[in-house]
């Protein structure tokens, strides 16, 4: 059950009549279709007119219907024990499934039993990590290849590196290569991500962070590297002491909150000397090696920029705050006032890199760098459970993203993704029943994806005066993450 979602009363056998069917993976739009569900599969898409005998009609006339959304970078399990609130906000933005970036050995225990929360209409975990790599658990390039054997032996679908050094990084991802799990993540300062790309990193999150890739397209890119280089990991214990996981987790979460905070003088300084020596040639040669060797980008642009604007009205006083837990509110709030703090020259740095970060983005679109749509919701300031992943459609076609692209960026690049290309991401007989009803054609403007009509999770149908409903009532009573 949840708090905020009521059971659909349209599900089991259900017709979606008259619509125009969009497929992300080659862009052709055929109008004139019904879609036939029954229980949790389509079972059919042809021309209108099939007998509805049974079944629970939906009229869609004049409307496209495009795969259910997937964010493929969310902390959503960071509080299992209370997910109702940010599950409803993602089934209210027509998102059914996410990747976790941050689990445990509990967690994974959880999903092996079958224990983990399942509210009505929550979306589907698509793949979860362990523990993310720290000094606690990699501070050594033994305990790295300690860390990843054991996350592979729990069920890990993936490691994550989360605040390595190249040398524990590196270590990691051989011994992952090695056992046949992907290893993604953040990519540590002084790395070079070519070295990254062609010992054959799975994925880069929030384009780096940090200034690690942009160095690779900087025409003073040694310089750029060595300021880089000298960047402190945060003080993390290194010593397995009892109590040390638990305050880690809290260390990390308070600094997961905006790291931007934490961006000192010299960091400053790195992102300046890279945006002003930006080398597009250099640029370009990146993406290629990117594509050749399918290094994955998921850029997070609406987490870089509540970063990077970490006290900006824009977040600070988004209306849609009012779902929120106040204890999130709070943390948010205390983060704004340490950003506002900040030198003036410091987030001024910030602000300007936002310009390198778009033009990064259309580069490795155009260049055909696979890319997946994520939004590091769930603890990060100024991100919105399911909002955020339409903020980052909007971030995307400000960078020029076209918006057949985008939508392939939440549909089928995700299934590509996670290695099951076919099985979920378009409108076809036997693929599982995550649909979308959108009011205007999504192809020929992106915004069309904020049109939603209704949302079919998993069989059942949510209409749009569901879906108001269900943000009502988390409004009344807020409690997402």
């Amino acid at each position: 059950m949840s708090r905020y979602v009521a059971p659909s009363s349209i599900h089991g056998h259900v017709l979606i009549r008259d619509v125009t069917v969009v497929d992300p993976l080659d862009g052709t739009r055929t109008a004139g279709q019904d879609v036939v569900v029954e229980e949790n599969r389509i079972t059919s898409v042809v021309a209108t007119g099939a007998p509805a005998e049974g079944a629970q009609v939906v009229e869609g006339r004049g409307r496209f219907v495009v795969p259910a959304f997937m964010d493929m970078h969310m902390h959503a399990l960071e509080n299992p024990g209370d997910i109702d609130g940010t599950y409803a906000l993602m089934l209210a933005n027509g998102v059914v499934g996410f990747r976790q970036m941050s689990g445990s050995r509990a967690l994974l225990k959880s999903r092996r039993e079958g224990t983990l929360p399942q509210p009505t209409g929550a979306p589907a975990l698509k793949a979860t990590t362990g523990d993310l790599l720290t000094p606690l658990n990699a501070s050594t390039v033994e305990g790295a290849v300690q860390t990843v054997r054991e996350q592979h032996r729990d069920g890990a679908d993936f490691i994550k590196a989360g605040m390595t050094t190249p040398q524990t990084f590196l270590a990691a991802l051989k011994e992952a290569n090695r056992l046949g799990i992907l290893l993604g993540g953040h990519l540590p300062a002084g790395l070079d991500p070519r070295e990254a790309a062609r010992r054959g990193v799975w994925s880069i999150e929030h384009l780096g962070p940090g200034v690690t890739v942009f160095a690779a397209a900087s025409s003073r890119e040694g310089q750029v590297r060595a300021i880089n280089a000298t960047r402190k990991l945060p003080p993390i214990p290194k010593v397995k002491i009892p109590g040390a996981k638990k305050l880690v987790l809290k260390l990390v979460k308070g600094m997961a909150v905006n790291p931007a905070t934490g961006t000192s003088e010299l960091e400053a300084h790195a992102y300046e000397l890279a945006d002003s020596s930006y080398d597009q040639e250099k640029a370009e040669e990146l993406a290629a090696l990117f594509v050749e060797h399918t290094t994955w980008q998921c850029p997070t642009l609406i987490r870089v920029h509540t970063q990077q604007f970490g006290d900006s009205p824009e977040h600070t006083e988004d209306p849609r705050r009012r779902y929120m837990a106040p204890e999130e509110l709070r943390a948010w709030d205390k983060s704004a006032k340490k950003f506002a703090k900040l030198p003036d020259a410091t987030r001024n740095a910030l602000h300007h890199h936002w310009t390198a970060q778009l033009r990064m983005t259309k580069t490795f679109a155009d260049a055909g760098v696979p890319m997946i749509a994520g939004t590091d919701a769930c603890g990060a300031a100024g991100i919105i459970p399911g909002f955020a992943l339409h903020d980052e459609f909007d971030y995307l076609a400000a960078a020029g993203i076209s918006p057949l692209t985008i939508l392939r960026m939440t549909t089928t690049e995700p299934a590509r993704f996670l290695g099951e290309e076919g099985a979920f991401g378009r409108i076809l007989p036997g693929l599982p029943a995550d649909l979308v009803l959108l009011d205007e054609d999504p192809l020929e403007d992106h915004t069309a994806l904020h049109k939603i009509r209704g949302v079919m999770r998993d069989g059942s149908w949510w209409s749009r005066t569901d879906l108001d409903s269900i943000l009502e009532r988390i409004a009344a009573k807020p409690g997402a993450h």
